[in-house]
């Protein structure tokens, strides 16, 4: 838990289902695209892999959250990705908990990166928990 790597990994997951859900609300998408948005969305502070993408791309697909189909386009066959009503509501819900959450872990985040010395004024250091 004291490394950076560990909580990186439990924010991508979140984020990472969040903002697959945000691109498929502008649209139905292709595996690869839904790959991209999700990278710049996240600009560059916690890159999902791509296997992470695609587990949580079959995990609401499996949850009826998004439907997949077969198109064609040049001769090439790709499966392309739409959100169901389940999804939009699900996107919904989860912009509805960001917004309330971020406020909050803004002012955490810069109470864990203050200077020892301040931490000890709000009574948060080692042996001094209030």
């Amino acid at each position: 838990m004291q490394e950076e790597a560990y909580w990186e990994n439990l924010v991508k997951r979140s984020l990472c289902r969040f903002f697959l859900l945000a691109e498929l609300a502008r649209g139905p998408a292709h595996g690869y695209r839904i790959n991209q948005a999700i990278q710049e969305a996240c600009g560059g502070c916690c890159e999902p892999t791509e296997a992470m993408v695609y587990s949580t791309l079959k995990e609401l697909t499996e949850g009826s959250y998004v439907e997949v189909t077969s198109e064609t386009h040049g001769g090439r066959v790709r499966r392309v990705c739409h959100l169901t009503e389940a999804g939009f509501e699900a996107f919904r819900a989860a912009g509805s908990v960001w917004r309330k959450m971020l406020p909050q872990v803004q002012a955490t985040a810069v109470m864990a990166l203050s200077q020892p010395q301040e931490l000890k004024l709000v009574g948060l250091t080692k042996g001094g928990v209030r």
